[in-house]
């Protein structure tokens, strides 16, 4: 008797318990996201139907990695949000999705086609079985005539060559099916990899005083996401001004696709902390490790061993890009940047796109495009005929700082043509920024040894050479072009070998660096020469490094 009474008040408790706290399930969608150069913010909502009292409202199918310090939850009504709490749920699997079951149909197909073609096939043996057992029997009647044998003869290879035919094609119909198959049974283990993965909950204990229907809002970051900035730099014509296209490569892994969303870039950075450094005291003692040098504990402490993620790694190199292309002209297309508007704070720029976005989750990236500029630019050519006989284009652009840059690549455009891949160093300091356009071939080159003019003597157990060279250059261009050429005068590194510069060819030259130069102005069809010599000297008994000299 005393057993039933407490287990008729234990199943009282139970079930008041459950009266009293109500699970409620809700799907939430992703309305909005704020994607930093590394991470993100995603603003969900979900409209829930509550009961008066407390509920226990549970947000599924949620990313399982995202930052469960950085959750809010909130309502427009009058609730009391007791506690929140991020759960992963292993027991819920995910459901097949009309693509799935697709992929499930059409490996059916797949299959019974398979059964076909096998059956096909044992057709076909049995056939070839008949007529190899047909070859015997009339191999042994030698009373045919020649006619007959000849008949005998065209209706068997027919036949033979009917079913190796229809062989060959089975063979190959089989062979494309199953590579189909393969190919589908990977596409759904991978889907069965995901849908026996685990998926994030919220849970939210509210309390309402009546029954409502509420809307909730969540926020909170995830860190697989972000976006890098990429650049088009377009230029018709020197002396025309340059079109720069600023765009965003953006990213997410996050497992949902964010579908018709309203979309901000920030250059902020939420993960980075926002507790400020603490100064503590500096001493300096005796190093009893390995030996180290104190140049790299000075490199390690100004860093304190970090990598700078955003430090741009050496520009690609732009020697074999040509200039080429006819001026081409194409009309150009409105793209996202009309739809863009730009905020600048104090510690961050963030740019807005007022229409709908959609972003896949997976490797692939998305790219918005987030500005479009017309700017004024000034145009140069220079050479290192030394180094390399072609002459380069260079455009620079002043005003630039206030585009609210990031460092980036660039691809770049001259006259309609690909060019090639540059780097846009949106941290220095240079008020103009220079970008190399590539080789202009129309632009004429060349650089010669004058052997009239080359001497080599020995005096008294030394060496002595005199050289003189002598760059030619011509512009085919339709417009008069400014062009740097620059040459080398080789600096000795010791005592015993003289290089003396005998003329310098109406060139500037740095007596510490050796650098020679002309700066030129050439007019359409205009062809200009110049000459520069030098005289080495050195003990007999030497070789002497110069390279190319």
């Amino acid at each position: 008797m005393i057993q039933k009474l407490i287990l008729s008040v234990v199943l009282g408790t139970i079930s008041v318990s459950t009266q009293a706290q109500k699970k409620v399930e809700a799907k939430s969608d992703v309305k909005s996201a704020t994607v930093y150069l590394s991470g993100a913010e995603l603003n969900r909502t979900a409209s829930v139907t509550l009961a008066a009292g407390n509920s226990d409202v549970v947000f599924t199918n949620l990313p399982t990695n995202l930052n469960q310090q950085t959750i809010n939850i909130s309502s427009d009504d009058k609730l009391i949000i007791q506690s929140v709490q991020f759960k992963l749920n292993y027991m819920d699997l995910k459901e097949l999705s009309a693509e799935t079951k697709m992929w499930n149909d059409s490996l059916e197909s797949v299959n019974l086609d398979l059964e076909i073609i096998s059956k096909k096939k044992e057709l076909i043996l049995m056939q070839q079985s008949m007529l190899d057992e047909n070859k015997k029997t009339t191999g042994a009647n030698t009373g045919l005539n020649f006619e007959a044998v000849k008949q005998y003869y065209d209706f068997m290879t027919e036949k033979e060559w009917g079913l190796k035919e229809k062989w060959m094609d089975a063979e190959h119909k089989e062979k494309k099916l199953n590579e189909i198959k393969t190919r589908l049974n990977q596409q759904l283990y991978d889907f069965q990899q995901k849908k026996s993965a685990p998926s994030g909950e919220i849970w939210v204990q509210v309390t309402s005083d009546k029954p409502i229907n509420s809307k909730f809002y969540i926020t909170y970051l995830v860190n697989n996401a972000g976006w890098t900035p990429e650049y088009d730099v377009r230029a018709d014509k020197v002396n025309a001004p340059i079109t720069l296209n600023y765009k965003a490569a953006i990213w997410q892994t996050t497992g949902e696709d964010w579908k018709d969303i309203k979309l901000k870039l920030s250059t902020g950075n939420p993960t980075a902390g926002a507790a400020g450094p603490v100064f503590s005291t500096w001493f300096m003692d005796y190093y009893y490790g390995n030996n180290v040098s104190l140049e790299y504990l000075n490199d390690y402490d100004k860093n304190r061993g970090m990598k700078n993620e955003y430090a741009p790694s050496a520009p690609i190199s732009m020697q074999e890009v040509v200039v080429t292309g006819a001026n081409k002209k194409y009309k150009e297309s409105e793209t996202t940047s009309s739809y863009t508007s730009v905020t600048q704070s104090t510690l961050s720029t963030e740019f807005e796109i007022k229409l709908s976005s959609t972003i896949p989750s997976g490797s692939e990236v998305h790219r918005v495009n987030i500005g479009d500029y017309a700017l004024e630019a000034s145009y140069d050519y220079y050479s290192i005929p030394r180094i390399d006989k072609d002459v380069f284009l260079n455009a620079h652009i002043s005003d630039w700082e206030k585009l609210n840059l990031l460092p980036g690549s660039a691809n770049i455009f001259f006259q309609g043509a690909y060019v090639g891949q540059s780097y846009i160093n949106a941290n220095q300091t240079n008020d103009t920024m220079g970008l190399s356009l590539g080789r202009d071939k129309n632009v004429i080159l060349t650089r010669e040894k004058l052997k009239d003019f080359t001497k080599e003597k020995f005096i008294g157990g030394k060496y002595r050479q005199s050289v003189t060279y002598e760059i030619k250059v011509k512009n085919t261009e339709p417009t008069e072009i400014s062009l740097d050429i620059i040459e080398q005068v080789p600096i000795s590194a010791n005592a015993e070998i003289k290089i003396t510069l005998d003329d310098a060819g109406g060139a500037v030259y740095n007596v510490e660096t050796g650098k020679l130069l002309w700066k030129q102005k050439l007019a359409p069809g205009e062809e200009k020469k110049m000459q520069f010599s030098i005289t080495v000297e050195f003990p007999e008994s030497k070789k002497v490094y110069c390279p190319r000299f």
